[in-house]
């Protein structure tokens, strides 16, 4: 027996939402990378809980400002939701509605909005066209569809001013802390900016042990 179980991968899991909260979000990625590779040895890549996993890694990377690899990630967790859930399902939507906000801190509004339609298209056959959550989801795509024009017309004339490619309500701290909660079934706290703990110095094998998981992490199921 490898004496490797689901319920110490999901350690891991509660560590890094833990860390997170605490602003430490390079320890709460390596926690998330080790949880990652521990169940994917269990359940395998394709397995369900591999997307919940690729969403808080998604979310982790977006605070750090690391959007390329934040979109990596939530789009394996968008494969996976339509996999077991089907295109229509809100799950489904609310990895578009992630998506289009990673698109969208990379200035690709146009992409970013075909993302967001799909979403609004499930929240108002879901909820209703009253619903918060399809208006705020309406009101974002309204606000990618501004952006997207912005560009488009300083693309065709650049001796315009520069315009400013900064979606704000893409998400913050707050944002992200409530959405890793609602993922992980567990009540929000707010992220608190702390100093860095003092730690000791991990030695070689260790940090090897830690770049592999990071690299399997990284590349599984994303290609």
């Amino acid at each position: 027996s490898s004496g490797i179980n689901a319920e110490y991968g999901y350690c891991y899991v509660y560590l890094a939402l833990f860390a997170h909260n605490l602003a430490q979000s390079s320890v709460a990625l390596r926690f998330m990378y080790r949880a990652k590779y521990l169940l994917q040895l269990i359940f395998g890549p394709d397995h369900l809980e591999q997307a919940a996993f690729d969403i808080n890694i998604g979310l982790m990377l977006h605070t750090k400002g690391d959007a390329k690899s934040s979109q990596r990630f939530l789009e394996s967790a968008l494969r996976l939701h339509k996999k077991f859930h089907g295109s229509g399902s809100v799950q489904v939507a609310m990895c578009n509605i992630l998506v289009a906000r990673a698109l969208a801190s990379n200035a690709d509004f146009r992409e970013a909005m075909k993302y967001q339609k799909h979403a609004l298209e499930v929240y108002s056959e879901k909820y209703g066209e009253e619903d918060k959550r399809t208006k705020d989801c309406s009101a974002f795509l309204t606000k990618l569809t501004q952006k997207a024009v912005e560009l488009q017309k300083w693309l065709k004339n650049k001796e315009m001013g520069v315009p400013n490619m900064v979606v704000s309500e893409v998400l913050n701290d707050s944002t992200i802390s409530e959405m890793l909660a609602t993922v992980n079934g567990i009540p929000a706290t707010p992220t608190k900016a702390v100093s860095p703990p003092q730690v000791k110095q991990e030695d070689k094998k260790e940090d090897e042990k830690v770049e592999e998981i990071k690299k399997l992490g990284d590349n599984e199921g994303l290609d």
